[in-house]
């Protein structure tokens, strides 16, 4: 039976804090390696003298002066993970791709104990998963363009395991309405157009994320929507739950609806809030919620505009939809149902 699990992320956003409650609820023990935590001679030494030599061009960038120093970032957080595993004695590894380790850590981990990766990045990057799912006894994606490439080629112990949301930390809050639209993300040349067109409808706005300001030094309007560079916790629960309208607008992917695939975290997050998503679409997130239902989706520069003008303004319509959402996140896609599917996953691999 799984009664000790070991996760490995960064240690923000806290999807092991997340998985830890759920599976503690169905008496699993979770223990967390934060794979960002970095030795002080990597960060202060080996990125210095690194980052020297690719300016100067001495160095071609995918090249590292220190690939086979303990100390590098790669090598230090793989010995972390395998201190940790001896020291735990886990029945289950899951590494929640992001961050990679080394193949020779992954494969002394397999040895002894199930090994799974649940790789949550762009789809972009999944020749970069397909290269290690070898490696690991199965492996979860949380885009289903992944699993069907995958699937394609032949590989074996893949399947699908979207975002899922902790509703104890992202909960509804009866609050006043201080904004009319909120949006959380860095600066990015596709963003900019949409925040510019949603300035145009209201500039009662809050904006999170760095580089905004950067990108746009003389630009008055953003400057004053941008209220800081990083929001988490309570601070983002309460600003989902002061906005009238919650903007998401994708930053990757192989284009826009139904050529893209995944959804990030917001979908099920902001739902949660009872709070009001107007978000661009995926034919993975029309399997998760419904347009229109318990989101609101925009195609297009446009539509976006039009759609959060009239849900601003039409408050009994944002509510409904709002609460539509929050009751269909919280019945569907909690972190119980992510620690359900891999304990099932689990017993599969071990027979039981």
């Amino acid at each position: 039976m799984l009664k000790r699990v070991l996760v490995a992320y960064s240690s923000r956003p806290p999807i092991i804090e997340y998985l830890k409650t759920a599976f503690a609820r169905t008496g699993v023990e979770v223990r967390g390696c934060h794979a960002d935590v970095n030795h002080w001679f990597d960060r202060f030494v080996i990125h210095h003298i690194n980052k020297t030599a690719h300016n100067l061009r001495i160095l071609p960038r995918k090249r590292d002066l220190f690939s086979e120093h303990p100390l590098a970032h790669l090598n230090y957080r793989s010995s972390r993970l395998l201190e940790a595993v001896n020291d735990f004695s886990p029945d289950l590894v899951l590494i929640v791709r992001g961050i990679k380790f080394t193949e020779e850590v992954l494969k002394e981990i397999r040895k002894r104990v199930p090994l799974f990766g649940w790789w949550i990045e762009k789809e972009e990057r999944m020749e970069e998963a397909f290269r290690e799912v070898r490696l690991y006894d199965h492996y979860f994606f949380m885009s289903s363009s992944c699993v069907e490439e995958g699937v394609k080629r032949g590989l074996k112990g893949i399947s699908l395991l979207q975002h899922s949301v902790d509703t104890a930390a992202f909960r509804h809050e009866e609050r006043e309405k201080k904004y009319d639209w909120s949006f959380v993300g860095a600066w990015s040349s596709r963003r900019m157009a949409f925040i510019e067109r949603a300035l145009k409808v209201s500039k009662n706005a809050a904006i999170w994320g760095p580089k905004w300001i950067k990108k746009n030094p003389l630009n008055m309007a953003l400057r004053n929507a941008v209220k800081g560079r990083y929001i988490e916790g309570t601070d983002l629960v309460r600003l989902y739950n002061e906005s009238r309208v919650v903007i998401n607008i994708t930053n990757w992917g192989f284009g826009e609806g139904e050529k893209r695939s995944g959804m990030n975290m917001r979908v099920l997050e902001v739902p949660a809030c009872g709070a009001l998503l107007l978000t661009d679409g995926s034919r993975d997130l029309k399997t998760v919620v419904t347009p229109g239902k318990h989101v609101v989706v925009y195609e297009g520069l446009d539509d976006f505009g039009e759609k959060l003008s009239a849900f601003i303004k039409d408050e009994d319509e944002r509510k409904r939809i709002a609460a539509a959402g929050r009751a269909h996140v919280a019945g569907h896609y909690t972190y119980d149902h992510v620690a359900a599917l891999i304990t099932e996953r689990y017993n599969a691999v071990k027979g039981l």
